[in-house]
């Protein structure tokens, strides 16, 4: 992955090369240069103090006066940006880091720098999301972002570089180098004033007397590259070539690209794959059959997965006129970054853009002011009709469209998943994997042929699934025809071209043979959730929630706000339901019997053991017996110990959950001679801190895949009551129910589960918790997937919830005390005082 990743970085980054050697875009005023570096150094126009280039080849400089300039890769060009630094880092997407010259790092936010912290001598930052910055005295601390925080990482250091595996290097005030792999510090030979990391592997320092040296790991060497003197400061690109800065800011490379002869003209005959492109380089105007355009340069090709789209026949009405939304657009598909997020997407053939966030939350897409905007309504399944109609599936398995004024419910239908082709034809999937057509006349769903996890629709109404077991199927006929390729989404484009998301997480189009796929690239992200728009031109949702589109699809925009201001949000409805089971084949497909693996304790050789699926995607073990936490070890096959405050401590513990930083929350209930703690308590990175919580005593925590927290609190009252704290809050907030409840579970958009003081499950149906079934059952300990996986025990017996039937199945070949569902649906069990940890097998 490594070295592929470098290959496509190379695209953007030799027409940064190409064309910075013939801009002059970035003035100085003209300084006596020292000794004229030799053959193989060239030198680029332009004066510059710094610059810094990321994996992707997308490149940032300071000129002498502080003012910033990012390469515009589409433009070809350097475009000035606001603000006055002296130090620059390229990061993930359009948004580097930057220290000015009174010690502020400032980070951009895709708009203007906002300033996150003071006496800052030196910030290193990479597309992985890492972030570190050297102080004044030296003292290195790392940015967390989903707590918008730094955190002290031991070490000294004035210059910082992080290469394309995120290892921190680093020199200290006295120019010893120093290599940081997240838990220790490694001294290297060699003293330095900068430092430099990236190529394949590559690191490079300006030493004191102004030569530069690559690093030979194999003997712990530095190599002189000989030809150049008085560098103050250099970077490593994904190419491999040296940049280096003289004191005088004359900029050279030892690895130019050439503006004439053959390269060149390759340069202009490829358009360039592009992944960071800011909404102010794209024109307002996109015509419906986007074409490259005539300025674009590029490198030559070192990619062998870019498609290329090929003609495809357009579809025609029955007069013969041609959509032009069905047309394929010529070209390779290339992708930027929207700088937005979202958790699902979709797309209708007028080039409607709708999404949902991580709770479910409706989004719709603005051109003008390219934004995600609020749009009434939570789902937790979404799709577009033609006219862009949303359609979506509630998190109680309810059928929905928005009229245009409100939501209205297909009444007597209940889904997992709905697809809409682009001549209108509405498909959904039930929990079982059965597939349904919406009669248009009769409003209402009647049962066709064929069964899939996941389903897409082309122009003309044929069906595609992904199957139980990961296969893409094509139903244009019956039996549906296997395809020779797994994947975890799919989705079909008005000009009829199917495009998955592969079980190893890329980006994949049918070929023309209609049983092939082929990759499309698209730098270094790893989708996995993808719709195709007009003219075949697709969006993605990345695994870390980036946004990636290909083409802004041009539309009349001037009605949507008022669409949105007057529609209802109301996505509870009526009558029957069931819980969206995840649309990945990988999740478990539930039998009666069921396979588990038995893993090794580790350390937890005693005593009963508590479980745990960490949002962090660990799965964490308790022993009651040491009061210590253990973490899985996937590539040990065992569970090791875990350093946290209350297992120093041996402080007890009623209850906890893990967030997806990794932090511990507890209910802690520890009276010793040493220390009283009683009440809510987040252990993290060597530290315990106490929360503000609602209760008297704390019965039961839960929390959902967002980080939401919930809190089951009891009062001397007798009355149990819930509250919840979103994770950017402090504050918690009553859920005003009537049930009294003991124990709470939380899947994805907000889907709550309780079991009540009576021994009773049930689910929040968005207005009260209702019996799950109906009839009722009663258990002892509940826990829900991210995937939607509800498994309760009933006495030492476990159970999954089944919304076709509306009942729980029990598994008859497994024996449980306590469980955890993780992110895929998978439960783990312990089981005893020995104690027993098995988890399903996949």
């Amino acid at each position: 992955m490594r070295l592929e990743k470098m290959k496509l970085a190379l695209v953007g980054i030799a027409t940064f090369v190409f064309a910075l050697g013939v801009t002059n875009t970035v003035h100085v005023a003209a300084q006596e240069a020292p000794t004229r570096p030799s053959a193989p150094w060239v030198p680029l126009s332009g004066s510059v103090a710094d610059i810094a280039m990321n994996a992707d080849g997308q490149a940032y400089a300071v000129g002498r006066d502080g003012t910033v300039w990012r390469w515009d890769r589409i433009e070809v060009r350097w475009r000035p940006m606001s603000g006055k630094m002296q130090r620059i880092a390229a990061a993930e997407g359009n948004r580097p880091w930057a220290v000015s010259d009174d010690g502020t790092v400032f980070r951009y936010n895709g708009l203007w720098w906002e300033n996150r912290a003071e006496d800052v001598v030196d910030v290193a930052a990479d597309t992985l999301g890492n972030v570190y910055i050297a102080k004044n005295d030296g003292a290195v601390f790392k940015w967390y972002d989903l707590r918008s925080e730094w955190r002290p990482v031991t070490g000294s250091a004035v210059r910082l570089a992080l290469d394309y595996d995120g290892t921190l290097w680093a020199v200290a005030s006295d120019g010893t180098v120093q290599s940081f792999d997240g838990e220790s510090w490694q001294a290297w030979n060699g003293r330095a004033r900068d430092i430099a990391a990236g190529g394949i592997g590559q690191v490079g320092i300006a030493t004191p007397e102004g030569d530069i040296r690559l690093l030979s790991e194999a003997d712990a060497a530095w190599t002189k590259l000989a030809g150049i003197n008085d560098v103050v400061s250099l970077v490593i690109a994904p190419d491999s070539a040296v940049w280096a800065v003289q004191s005088d800011g004359d900029l050279y490379t030892n690895r130019p690209v050439s503006s004439t002869g053959e390269e060149a003209e390759n340069q202009r005959a490829k358009p360039i794959t592009a992944r960071s492109i800011t909404s102010e380089s794209i024109a307002a105007e996109v015509p419906s059959a986007p074409v490259q355009s005539a300025q674009s340069i590029a490198a030559p090709d070192v990619s062998t997965q870019t498609a290329v789209a090929e003609e495809t026949p357009p579809n025609q009405d029955r007069v013969g006129v041609i959509d032009p939304a069905t047309i394929t657009a010529d070209g390779p598909i290339t992708f930027f970054d929207t700088n937005k997020s979202a958790d699902r997407i979709a797309i209708g053939k007028d080039g409607s853009i709708f999404a949902l966030d991580s709770d479910g939350n409706v989004l719709r897409w603005s051109n003008s002011r390219r934004d995600f905007e609020s749009f009434p309504g939570s789902l937790v399944r979404i799709a577009v009709d033609p006219e862009g109609t949303p359609w979506g599936i509630s998190n109680l398995g309810r059928v929905f469209f928005n009229s245009g004024a409100k939501w209205e419910q297909v009444l007597d239908a209940t889904a997992s998943n709905i697809a809409i082709g682009s001549g209108g034809t509405v498909v959904i999937a039930d929990a079982s994997g059965t597939l349904f057509k919406f009669d248009e006349t009769r409003k209402r769903f009647n049962r066709i042929q064929g069964t899939g996890v996941d389903v897409a629709v082309s122009p003309e109404g044929d069906v595609w699934v992904i199957n139980a077991d990961g296969f893409v199927q094509r139903c244009d006929d019956f039996p549906c025809k296997l395809l020779p390729q797994k994947a975890s989404d799919i989705s079909i484009g008005p000009d009829g071209r199917v495009w998955i998301v592969s079980e190893q997480g890329r980006l994949m189009r049918l070929k023309e043979d209609g049983s092939t796929f082929e990759v499309v690239t698209t730098l270094g992200q790893e989708p996995r959730d993808v719709a195709s728009g007009p003219n075949g031109l697709p969006w993605f949702v990345a695994t870390d929630g980036s946004v990636f589109a290909s083409s802004y699809f041009e539309r009349d925009e001037s009605k949507d706000r008022m669409i949105a201001a007057r529609s209802s949000g109301d996505t509870v409805g009526t009558g029957a339901s069931e819980s969206p089971v995840s649309d990945s084949p990988s999740a478990i497909t539930f039998s009666k019997n069921m396979r588990f693996d038995t893993l090794d304790n580790g350390d937890i050789t005693s005593g009963e053991a508590w479980i745990e699926a960490g949002n962090d995607e660990l799965v964490y073990a308790y022993s009651t017996q040491t009061r210590s936490f253990h973490t899985y070890d996937e590539r040990r096959r065992t569970f090791v110990s875990k350093k946290t405050v209350l297992g120093t401590n041996s402080y007890e513990i009623e209850g906890f959950v893990v967030d997806s930083t990794g932090a511990i929350w507890t209910d802690v209930n520890h009276v010793g001679q040493s220390a009283t703690l009683q009440g809510l308590y987040r252990d993290f990175d060597g530290s315990l801190r106490k929360y503000d919580d609602p209760c008297n005593t704390i019965e039961d925590i839960g929390i959902a895949p967002n980080d939401t927290l919930y809190v089951v609190c009891s009062f001397a009252s007798g009355d149990n009551k819930l509250y919840r704290k979103p994770s950017n809050s402090l504050t918690f907030r009553q859920i005003q129910t009537s049930v009294n409840i003991e124990k709470v579970a939380v899947g994805r958009a907000q889907d709550i589960w309780v079991i009540d003081n009576d021994g009773y499950v049930r689910q929040w149906d968005g207005s009260s918790f209702v019996r799950r079934p109906s009839t009722g059952q009663e258990a002892s300990a509940i826990s829900v997937g991210a995937d939607g996986s509800v498994y309760i025990r009933i006495n030492n017996d476990l159970a999954k919830w089944n919304s076709a039937n509306q009942s729980f199945d029990k598994v008859n070949n497994i024996k449980i005390s306590h469980l955890t569902v993780d992110q895929t649906g998978r439960p783990w069990i312990t089981f005893d005082t020995a104690p027993e940890i098995k988890r399903a097998r996949q």
